[in-house]
């Protein structure tokens, strides 16, 4: 069974041709772009996992606020034994 072909944006294509055009005249340092985006990467990377920290600590603080949680109250009361036999 054959996959069906993906059709291509002709403005995705040109901007392909455009790209490719300034790396082979040298207009850009191929290394330089790399590095460049490697750098991008693992900055984003390192800023999703520091913002679902924050947000997970920020639910976590809220909800022990609450002396009782309706739906968690099972889980919440395993947890908080858990954490007292720790101790």
């Amino acid at each position: 069974m054959n996959k069906p072909q993906k059709t291509k944006n002709p403005d995705y294509e040109s901007l392909g041709k455009m790209l490719v055009s300034i790396y082979e005249t040298g207009y850009i340092n191929a290394n330089q772009s790399y590095k460049s985006s490697f750098l991008k990467g693992v900055a984003s990377g390192i800023g999703g996992v520091l913002g679902a920290t924050l947000v997970i600590g920020a639910l976590a603080w809220s909800l022990s606020l609450f002396k009782h949680i309706p739906l968690l109250g099972p889980i919440t009361d395993t947890v908080k034994t858990t954490i007292q036999e720790k101790k």
